[in-house]
């Protein structure tokens, strides 16, 4: 049974026990990502999450590290558009131990400016890495085609000038103003027992207060982004063109859609039985990956097609793919296809339920999306519940030319496609 509860201190708890387990999983997610940071901030929330792991009053980096390998777990964080979270995965008998590191990490850092100047370092070369990637490089000018200076299209690191830049001061007023109860949400997953963890909660956030920073609890600063019609051919260093085409929508937080895209681009190209993959890659070889995803926000839906090519073949994939899409609208997926993606997804989920991170994020992520958690019953019955007819009423309200962008990036002799436009 998942609980869910508001804490005094104004943090969100959601607990799911899991007695069939010796592990546990603890997170604490700030609902303040890269897309809330103002002009000055840009990389601020994933600066600070690196600076996290730099020492507290109470614990050295060194110590941070070592309480938590010392009984065999693992700590991690990461940065998103729309959250920062830190999160422990260790033995159940050491779950005192998980919120005392994580509570001291999240409210009381030292933000050592000489730790900060040998961080500026290492992000600037994180920042570099992604630059050597054509996947990750071209799905960020895909973001910012689509959707132009909004901040969803920023880099989470920020640019490797505006990190170079981040003064202490800065910093740490971002980190007591965004980094407050009012802004987290603590998800626990494993085996524990809820009046403990309750208890342990409250315990750490004690005396913090803070109902969180007032632009984020009343929505996004900067509302949500409007997709521009784009389709673009850009050249690079690349030996290879990377291919990205989709649309984005404004969300809908109803079950069935949620629930209808998940079963929608499963059949589609989320599988290796997909049309997508059948058709281009295993009958057509024109690429070695290909595939579909979805991106959910807390005010805009994106879904996505992804794959990438040889020069020479690119012309090809990209006919091929215009063929495929159009088939979808000609030839709506049929029943064998959405009771294939409903299986695939309840047996995916069974397996995710075996990992305790996966079960502690999944109580975070649905609570955006839905504003509630489901049962795994529950999510089930939604699964199984989407009919071909319920896809087929989707892709007509999203899968057309004329809401779909269009990136081909990388190869220097990409631009002889110029002339490619969708026509499905």
């Amino acid at each position: 049974m998942i609980h869910t509860e508001r804490l005094a201190s104004g943090a969100l708890l959601l607990a799911e026990p899991v007695d069939r387990t010796d592990t546990l999983c603890i997170g604490f997610w700030f609902l303040y990502g890269s897309r809330d940071e103002e002009d000055g901030e840009h990389g601020f929330s994933h600066f600070l999450e690196h600076m996290l792991f730099k020492g507290t009053r109470a614990r050295s980096a060194f110590q941070i590290a070592q309480e938590i390998d010392r009984v065999g777990g693992l700590i991690n964080a990461f940065t998103e558009k729309e959250t920062t979270c830190l999160y422990v995965i260790l033995p159940r008998e050491h779950v005192r131990l998980a919120f005392a590191v994580l509570s001291d990490m999240a409210s009381d850092s030292l933000l050592d400016a000489g730790e900060m100047e040998k961080e500026k370092a290492v992000i600037v070369n994180e920042i570099g890495s992604v630059d050597d990637s054509p996947e990750e490089k071209g799905h960020e000018q895909y973001l910012r085609r689509m959707w132009g200076e909004h901040p969803l299209s920023r880099k989470i690191t920020g640019e490797a000038a505006e990190v170079k830049a981040v003064d202490r001061d800065a910093l740490a007023a971002f980190y007591a103003s965004r980094f407050t109860p009012g802004n987290l949400v603590v998800a626990a997953a494993g085996n524990f027992d809820l009046e403990e963890v309750r208890g342990l909660a409250a315990e750490a956030l004690a005396g913090r207060g803070g109902a969180g920073d007032a632009a984020r609890a009343a929505g996004r600063p900067r509302g949500r982004p409007r997709r521009r019609p784009d389709t673009s051919f850009v050249a690079d260093r690349f030996n290879q063109v990377q291919l990205y085409a989709g649309t984005s929508y404004p969300l809908d937080r109803e079950l069935a859609h949620y629930y209808t895209s998940l079963v929608f681009s499963t059949a589609f190209g989320e599988s290796m039985s997909s049309r997508l993959f059948q058709r281009l890659r295993e009958e057509q070889a024109l690429c070695y990956t290909v595939y579909s995803f979805r991106t959910f926000y807390s005010d805009v839906g994106q879904w996505t097609v992804y794959a990438n090519a040889t020069p020479a073949q690119t012309g090809k994939l990209l006919a091929a793919l215009n063929a495929e899409l159009a088939r979808l609208v000609r030839e709506p997926l049929d029943e064998r296809e959405i009771d294939d993606a409903r299986s695939h997804l309840v047996g995916s989920m069974i397996v995710a339920r075996e990992d305790m991170e996966s079960r502690m994020k999944r109580l975070v992520r649905q609570h955006s999306m839905i504003e509630r958690v489901l049962e795994f019953d529950e999510s089930v019955r939604m699964i199984r519940s989407i009919s071909a007819s319920d896809v087929e009423r989707f892709v007509r309200a999203h899968v057309r030319s004329d809401a779909f962008n269009l990136l081909a990036y990388g190869s220097r002799g990409v631009a002889r496609h110029a002339g490619f436009r969708f026509s499905f």
